[in-house]
C-alpha cells in the first residue's frame, strides 16, 4: 500500500508548530545543563528538532520550495540525521546554540518564504481542527495567530 504524498503546506505548518513547542518546552531553562538534566524537556525538545529537520527534508524535495530555501536548510536536515542516528553523540552545547541562536533565524526565514509565495491557510485550519480535538488550546491559539499573520 503506497501512501499519498503530503502537501508541502502541512510540512511548513509542522515546522511552525514544532518551533512553538520547543519555545514552550525550553522556556523554564536558562542554560544547557539544566535543560539536559530535565529528561522530559530534553527528550521533547529533541523530538521537535527531529520533526523540524524531517519536515524541511520533505520540503527541500519540492523544486519550487527548494529554489526559495537558504542553503543552511540542508544543514538543519543534516542535524536531524545526527540526532536520529547518533543519539548518544548529541552535543548539548550545539543543541543549546540552535535553540538560543538559530531557531529564531529559521523561523524568520521560513516566514519570509511563506509570506509571498505559499498559502498555508488551509493547512493551518486543518491543524487547528486536529489540535482542537487533542484539546491543545495553546497550539490552537498559536495557529490562529499564525493564520492572522500570514
Amino acid at each position: 500500500m503506497s501512501k499519498q504524498p503530503r502537501d508541502i503546506e502541512l510540512f511548513i505548518v509542522d515546522i511552525f508548530v514544532a518551533m512553538q513547542k520547543v519555545k514552550e518546552y525550553t522556556k523554564p531553562f536558562d542554560n544547557e545543563d539544566d535543560l539536559r538534566y530535565s529528561s522530559l524537556h530534553w527528550d521533547a525538545t529533541i523530538r521537535q528538532l527531529e520533526i523540524i529537520g524531517e519536515s524541511l527534508n520533505n520540503l527541500l524535495e519540492d523544486d519550487a520550495f527548494n529554489a526559495l530555501a537558504p542553503d543552511y536548510f540542508r544543514k538543519v536536515v543534516n542535524f536531524r540525521n545526527t540526532i536520529v542516528h547518533g543519539y548518544f553523540g548529541i552535543d548539548v552545547s550545539e543543541v543549546w546554540n540552535i535553540l538560543t541562536e538559530k531557531l529564531g533565524i529559521l523561523e524568520h526565514d521560513l516566514r519570509a518564504i511563506v509570506k509571498g509565495n505559499i498559502d498555508i491557510s488551509l493547512a493551518i485550519m486543518s491543524e487547528i481542527d486536529e489540535y482542537d480535538e487533542l484539546d491543545d488550546q495553546d497550539i490552537v491559539e498559536y495557529l490562529k495567530s499564525l493564520r492572522s499573520e500570514m
